[in-house]
């Protein structure tokens, strides 16, 4: 049911575009956690989702997945309004979240939940696979429609509740999704969507009743998280940041693939965990890829997000913005040199608005910063290797490791390669993950795995009942 408080604070949201305030959503408070938590956790021990079995989920999963295409255009135009994304990629995010609640629904026909007998040396058990009950999902601004997705759908298919902190950096695409499931008529207490800041989603994952915390954000806020799901030995799937390299093989040819590198590491303004944000290319023809790749940056159009043949959109936020200049002149005082772009575009329509062009750094090195931790913005370096073995040094050398990239015209040899990227994700001429399979990181770049088979297992429990010696 939806909560009517007219004495709550409101959320204002901006369009980056204009810097205009386009609504206002209510903010969540610690009292409507506790109300979300406690219907989940009644709705779980009363049996209200978990007992009806995984059939009767998926057929929920596949309606709602029906519901998510049937409000298409509003998720588009909301993705367009307060993140400033693009329109040529916002129809991406509505059939990429349909497809996740459509596909995780078909692996019902896969997942044995028991109880299944197994005799051992020892005696006789039944094992079976159990929800692991209400689960915290923590949604990031970067994605809201299609991350909710990814930890709403297997939570779901699993038996569990979901309780998800919606951020309020871009809220609008998750009251329609809100409204998605308010159509569908599901049992009360199975959803919440809270909007609010890390405070509320601090609050959320304390409150005892919560079975499993799916996160995705930057790793020091999942090193907070971890460290609260630890007092109560709560379980986390933990989706990090980022410094991902594209690896770019001898045989690619730079005024072939350098189009390509430049639009893939610039989706989304550079605003995404899996940014390949590192082009490591061959010494032997360095200052052809360094010609090829800042014509490709020069190259991509900046503007209204709108407009269909826009490439780069602003950036989400004032404090976004201000984030990715002090990285820029970081780097230079460090020496590094600007190709391209390294500040905000000139004239109309860019005296509002949060905009930074496309920037391409070279003379850089693993000690730097920009190197080192994570943008989140349109600002990539390049620099050169002189062998495959120090190119996947170079590749290696950070403490994230989520999804690397591979650039060849040879794919068997760059199947060869990919086991010796240290990546949950290697992604071969392209740039990201298949949201539909599993996917995380390694190292500093989380735990578990989103996705797939393996996302539903994330929130399923293995309980023994031993048999008396007799059965």
């Amino acid at each position: 049911m939806w909560s009517e408080d007219s004495d709550r604070a409101w959320i204002e949201v901006e369009n980056p575009v204009t810097e205009d305030v386009i609504g206002r959503v209510p903010s969540a408070t610690n009292a409507d956690v506790d109300r979300a938590v406690t219907a989940a956790v009644d709705l779980h021990r009363r049996g209200g989702w978990r007992d009806i079995g995984i059939s009767e989920r998926a057929k929920a999963l596949s309606a709602l997945a029906d519901g998510i295409e049937r409000r298409a255009s509003d998720f588009e135009a909301l993705y367009t309004l307060d993140q400033g994304g693009l329109a040529a990629f916002a129809n991406f995010t509505a059939a990429a979240a349909a497809a996740i609640f459509r596909d995780t629904a078909s692996l019902a026909q896969q997942i044995d939940l028991g109880p299944t007998r197994r005799d051992t040396t020892t005696g006789s058990v039944y094992v079976s696979r159990e929800p692991v009950g209400p689960v915290a999902a923590i949604v990031p601004w970067n994605a809201p429609l299609v991350l909710a997705a990814v930890k709403i759908a297997p939570a779901l298919l699993a038996g569990c509740p979901v309780i998800v902190k919606i951020s309020p950096e871009t809220p609008l695409v998750s009251f329609v999704l809100a409204e998605v499931f308010a159509e569908a008529g599901l049992p009360e207490g199975l959803i919440s969507f809270l909007p609010g800041g890390r405070d509320l989603g601090r609050y959320l994952i304390s409150r005892p009743g919560i079975g499993h915390i799916s996160f995705t954000g930057s790793t020091a806020a999942g090193q907070q998280v971890m460290a609260t799901a630890a007092e109560r030995m709560t379980r986390v799937t933990l989706e990090l940041g980022g410094k991902s390299a594209a690896l770019v093989l001898d045989d690619a040819e730079p005024e072939q693939f350098a189009p390509l590198l430049a639009a893939g590491c610039t989706v989304q303004s550079g605003q995404v965990c899996t940014t390949q944000s590192r082009l490591l290319v061959p010494a032997r023809n360095g200052k052809q890829w360094l010609d090829a790749l800042t014509q490709a940056f020069d190259n991509l159009p900046v503007g209204d997000p709108a407009d269909p043949s826009t490439a780069v959109g602003p950036l989400v936020s004032r404090a976004q913005l201000d984030r990715v200049e002090s990285f820029v002149e970081t780097a230079r005082q460090e020496g590094a040199t600007v190709l391209t772009g390294g500040g905000k575009p000139a004239g109309a329509p860019f005296e509002h608005g949060y905009w930074y062009l496309p920037t391409l750094l070279t003379g850089t090195n693993s000690t730097m910063q920009v190197n080192r931790e994570e943008v989140f913005g349109p600002v990539i370096t390049v620099e050169t290797y002189e062998d495959l073995d120090a190119g996947i040094e170079a590749v290696n050398d950070t403490e994230f490791g989520l999804s690397n990239g591979i650039y060849t015209s040879d794919i068997d040899r760059a199947l060869s390669i990919a086991p010796r990227l240290e990546s949950g994700a290697v992604a071969i001429n392209s740039a990201g993950p298949n949201v539909t399979a599993p996917f995380g990181g390694l190292k500093m770049s989380g735990l578990g795995r989103e996705g797939g088979i393996e996302g539903v297992e994330a929130f399923l429990e293995t309980k023994q009942v031993n048999l008396p010696a007799s059965s």
